[in-house]
């Protein structure tokens, strides 16, 4: 009887480990789990059934038959799980083999939710700012087509050919027919590409035509043909030219120009333009623009291979070449330079320059240079002046401005206030303020998250690993002391103001700068070496005298707990004054307590040494 007992414990003691061995293997069971509105009762009844789980809820607390869809890859069973409950606000405890649920409170489900929304809404940012920088455009729109409409090339067209600049020299006209002057080609390349005029077949040329008006014109039952030369008394439409049109009012063209066309006020070609045109207001090509537009107030043209010159503004869809305005130049893409008294824009990439005399804007691609009175606007640029401000993602050069503000800066920030969220150079203004910084900031107040290098200004603020303080202590000559301490534990700043009232009722009060650094010598202790110069003001709001104040301060922190510490130390003091006491007829200030050293130059500068002692609290 008792061998059978000893058995019966033995198969029992067994059947635990092995199950526990089971539960153990499923957890590790790397699994995947999909469900689409079904029950949560239903989802816990399958999963105890395929793992060996049991799961222990009050039918009164949980939300069972609420149908929900959870959906898990390639986890582990645990993890699986913890997902599910998490999403659905559900506590659980593992007691043996079972989970015991219930519900979470209202406060965690409020957290989770906004976390979730949070990372929802940052996903999307993100991708929302991936999409701009590699569209290369601010506004999703083509600027040309708006504007003038789209010209038998779609946008995936244009990017494949837009780099198709020619670089095969143009051969000669082909004048197959001499007398009729009947032309098969117009133009001949070695290869069809964006900017070549195409294969004008069975298109015919005629030597020249004289209009009044459309109506009254030498070429009114021909209107379609191109002309040598073209002279418009007030206005003519043709087809096209070869040679030289000039239109006292206009001039319209239904096809391509290839020479130079005049027109008192207005020159407007349905195909592109390769050569000159020039008009008293405006100027309109609805192809590309081989060549030079002049318009008195204003030019539009396909994508541009060379000049554009207006009064009031220019506007092309990619600029090979330069804009020059009074007013504005507009483009998608700029490879070149744009000019104008007012602003330019580049809706899309800039490789070249922007000089404006109000603001520039460039959105993707690599923008050169941006020189505005007023404020410059990149995604990605090398260097910008600006007299407000300058903005942009990425910086790989320089900013220089009253405001530059970046996303990155590879280089330099040189103005009255510089921020960024990642720092690699120099920053230099009157504020400077970096998430992480790495180099240089030289400024009057510099904040800081994180840096690797050195901030000199007047209070340096580090957030994560700096050494930011504040400390109360009595001294031998001024009594009563506060100071702030700014900056990290190799290099900090120190601003001090100290008081005293003497036994003959006179105050005294002090001004000082200082720096110091810290020497670590373990968790608890570690020493402070600081060098401070302040401005002694005796008896007055302000000593208008010398009365200079020069101290070194070594001295020992021991920690009380944590961020408040104990110090004490010696102070090595040097007195310049040049005040004179007209009844004790003595020079120099009277704030030490005794003095190793104490004489007066010819010119009447007083100068007193002595060793005295600080001591206080620091937080």
């Amino acid at each position: 009887m008792h061998i059978i007992k000893k058995n019966i414990i033995t198969v029992v003691f067994l059947f635990c480990v092995l199950s526990l061995q089971a539960q153990k293997n499923s957890d590790g069971q790397r699994i995947s789990v999909h469900f689409s509105k079904v029950p949560l009762k239903a989802i816990l009844a399958q999963i105890s059934a395929d793992y060996n789980i049991q799961f222990s809820y009050g039918n009164d607390h949980l939300t069972l038959h609420q149908k929900i869809s959870f959906h898990s890859d390639d986890k582990n069973l645990e993890a699986t799980l913890k997902q599910l409950f998490e999403d659905n606000n559900i506590v659980y405890r593992r007691i043996g083999a079972q989970l015991v649920l219930k519900p979470g409170s209202n406060k965690n489900k409020k957290r989770k939710a906004r976390k979730k929304r949070k990372k929802r809404r940052d996903a999307i940012r993100e991708e929302r700012d991936k999409e701009t920088l590699e569209r290369g455009r601010l506004f999703d729109f083509d600027i040309h087509s708006e504007i003038i409409g789209n010209k038998e090339v779609s946008l995936e067209e244009e990017e494949f050919k837009r780099d198709l600049i020619p670089t095969d020299p143009i051969q000669a006209i082909n004048t197959e027919e001499i007398g009729g002057v009947y032309y098969r080609d117009t133009l001949q390349t070695a290869e069809t590409n964006r900017v070549a005029p195409g294969k004008y077949r069975s298109i015919k040329t005629s030597l020249g035509q004289f209009s009044v008006l459309p109506f009254l014109a030498s070429n009114a039952r021909h209107r379609t043909r191109f002309n040598v030369f073209s002279v418009n008394l007030i206005w003519g439409i043709n087809g096209g030219v070869n040679g030289f049109e000039f239109g006292l009012i206009g001039n319209s063209i239904q096809r391509h120009i290839h020479g130079l066309q005049i027109g008192g006020f207005f020159n407007n070609a349905e195909g592109h333009l390769y050569g000159m045109q020039f008009s008293g207001i405006l100027n309109i090509v609805k192809g590309d623009i081989v060549g030079l537009q002049v318009g008195g107030l204003w030019n539009l043209g396909g994508n541009v291979y060379g000049s554009q010159f207006s009064v009031l503004g220019n506007i092309a869809r990619d600029m090979y070449g330069m804009q020059f305005s009074g007013f504005s130049n507009i483009a998608t893409d700029v490879y070149g330079f744009q000019v104008s008294g007012l602003f330019n824009f580049a809706n899309g990439k800039l490789y070249g320059s922007q000089i404006a005399g109000f603001g520039n804007v460039a959105w993707g691609g690599k923008s050169a240079v941006q020189f505005a009175g007023l404020f410059n606007i990149s995604a990605k640029a090398q260097f910008q002046i600006a007299g407000f401000f300058n903005a942009a993602q990425s910086v790989d050069g320089a900013q220089l401005g009253g405001l530059n503000m970046a996303k990155s800066v590879k280089g330099v920030q040189m103005g009255v206030v510089n921020t960024t969220k990642e720092l690699e150079g120099l920053q230099v203004g009157l504020i400077n303020h970096a998430k992480k910084a790495t180099g240089l900031m030289l400024g009057v107040i510099n904040v800081v998250d994180s840096i690797k290098g050195v901030p000199v200004g007047l209070i340096n603020i580090v957030h994560k690993n700096g050494y930011n303080r504040i400390e109360v202590f009595a001294a031998d000559a001024v009594y009563v002391n506060l100071a702030a301490k700014f900056g990290f534990e190799r290099y900090y700043h120190i601003l001090q103001i100290g008081w005293r009232v003497g036994a003959d009722n006179i105050y005294t009060w002090t001004a000082g700068l200082g720096v110091g650094t810290k020497v670590k010598l373990n968790e608890a202790l570690h020493f402070n070496f600081e060098l401070l110069s302040s401005h002694v003001n005796e008896n007055d709001s302000w000593t208008k005298e010398l009365n200079l104040l020069n101290q070194f301060k070594a001295s020992l922190d021991i920690q009380v707990r944590d961020r408040v510490s104990f110090f004490v130390g010696p102070t090595f003091n040097a007195l310049m004054s040049g005040l004179y006491n007209e009844n004790t007829q003595l020079h120099g200030s009277n704030i030490m307590p005794y003095t190793l050293f104490d004489q007066t130059n010819p010119k009447g500068t007083n100068l007193k040494l002595w060793i005295g002692l600080s001591a206080g609290l620091r937080f």
